[in-house]
C-alpha cells in the first residue's frame, strides 16, 4: 500500500545509507527513503513504505527538527491487522528504527519513546494538521524503553478491544478510558492549536504598515479578553494563502477545538471565508465528529487597527448566529500570547 495515492502533494526524498540502522534497535536493514504528504495546516507526514506503512508526523516538514516529530502514525490496510499484535509491534518497531535514522541524520540523538496512533486507510482520515482522531484513530499506543530494548505498550485498540463501535453515553465508558481519550484529545489539539498561534503571531507596527490591511488582519481574535479562553478565530498566511481557524470550547472538559477550518481572503473590504472542514465533541456519543463540510460567511471590514477589529454581517453562507457575531455588527480584539 503505498500512501501517496491519496495525498495532495507528494514527493520522495533519499536519506544517506550510513543512517539507515539505529544502534540499539533490532530488525532488518531498512529502506531510509520516505515520501511527503504535506497538510493545509502546515505540518506533514514522512511516510515509509513497508508491510504495514509507517508515517512520521512533523510539525514543519521542509526543514525537519527531530525534536518536531510529534507521533507516529501506522496505516493499516485492513482491519485485521488490527488483530496481529506481532505485526502492529513489527510496524511499531520498524517505525522507531526510521524515526532514530531521520533524527541521527539531522545530527540529534533521538528520544528513547514515541507516541503512536493508527489508521485504516480508507475508512479514517487525518485533519489540517495531521492528526488521526476520533472514530478514525484505531490504535493508541507508545513504544520506548528506558534500558535500549524497546516494547510497545498498546492503551487502545480499537478493532482487537472490540471497542470499534460508538459507545452511546459516558455512563457506559469506564471513567478512566473516558479520561484517556479526552486526555489524548486535549494532547493532540493543544499542540495544534500553539502551532497555529504562533504563525498568526502580531506582525508589528512596521509589519502592518508594509503589509496594508490584509497583514493587519493576522492574528488570534475574540469578542473580549475573557472570551479568548472559549473561542478564538486564528487568521495567518500558510504559503501565500489565507488560513482561518476557528476555535471553539464547546464541551469544558474537552476545551478548545477547531470547530470551522478554511481558507479566507480579503476582497474589496470583504473577507470571505470559507470552511471546508469541522471538529466538534459530540457529548451524547461521547466522541469527536470530525469531517469535510462546505460553507462560507462573509463579513465587512469596519476598521483594523494594531489592537481591534471592527465586523459586520453581510448574510449569505452560514448565518451569524451559527457563529459568534451575535448581531449586527461585532468588535474583536487580540488574545493575549
Amino acid at each position: 500500500m503505498r500512501l501517496h495515492r491519496q495525498s495532495r502533494h507528494a514527493c520522495r526524498i533519499t536519506l544517506g545509507a550510513a543512517s539507515i540502522l539505529a544502534t540499539g534497535f533490532s530488525g532488518p536493514a531498512l529502506a531510509a527513503d520516505y515520501e511527503v504528504r504535506n497538510f493545509e495546516g502546515g505540518p506533514g507526514w514522512f511516510v515509509y513504505d513497508e508491510p504495514v506503512d509507517v508515517a512520521l508526523r512533523i510539525l514543519h516538514p521542509v526543514e525537519p527538527k527531530c525534536h518536531e516529530v510529534t507521533e507516529m502514525i501506522l496505516l493499516f490496510e485492513t482491519a485485521d491487522q488490527l488483530r496481529h499484535d506481532a505485526l502492529i509491534e513489527e510496524a511499531a518497531l520498524t517505525g522507531m528504527n526510521h524515526y532514530a535514522a531521520l533524527c541521527r541524520s539531522l545530527g540529534v540523538n533521538p528520544s528513547n519513546q514515541l507516541k503512536v496512533s493508527g489508521v485504516v486507510v480508507g475508512a479514517g482520515e487525518a485533519n489540517a494538521q495531521g492528526f488521526v482522531m476520533g472514530d478514525a484513530r484505531v490504535l493508541d499506543a507508545m513504544v520506548g524503553s528506558s534500558t535500549g530494548n524497546y516494547q510497545l505498550r498498546v492503551s487502545r485498540n480499537a478493532v482487537a478491544g472490540g471497542t470499534a463501535a460508538a459507545t452511546p453515553n459516558t455512563a457506559h465508558k469506564p471513567a478512566d478510558d473516558q479520561a484517556a481519550q479526552i486526555a489524548e484529545i486535549r494532547t493532540n489539539y493543544d499542540t495544534a492549536l500553539k502551532e497555529s498561534e504562533a504563525k498568526a503571531g502580531d506582525p508589528g507596527l512596521l509589519g502592518r504598515l508594509t503589509g496594508g490591511q490584509r497583514a493587519a488582519l493576522t492574528g488570534v481574535w475574540s469578542a473580549s479578553q475573557a472570551e479568548c479562553a472559549k473561542e478564538r478565530v486564528i487568521l495567518f498566511e500558510n504559503s501565500g494563502t489565507g488560513t482561518v481557524e476557528w476555535w471553539r470550547a464547546s464541551n469544558e472538559k474537552v476545551g478548545l477545538l477547531p470547530w470551522r477550518t478554511g481558507q479566507w481572503e480579503l476582497r474589496d473590504g470583504t473577507i470571505i471565508m470559507s470552511f471546508d472542514h469541522r471538529v466538534e465533541y459530540d457529548d451524547f456519543l461521547d466522541q469527536l465528529r470530525d469531517g469535510a463540510i462546505e460553507e462560507t460567511v462573509q463579513f465587512e471590514l469596519r476598521n483594523i487597527d494594531g489592537s481591534e477589529l471592527r465586523l459586520a454581517a453581510t448574510g449569505g453562507g452560514i448565518s451569524s448566529e451559527a457563529l459568534f457575531l451575535g448581531g449586527a455588527e461585532k468588535l474583536f480584539v487580540r488574545c493575549p500570547d
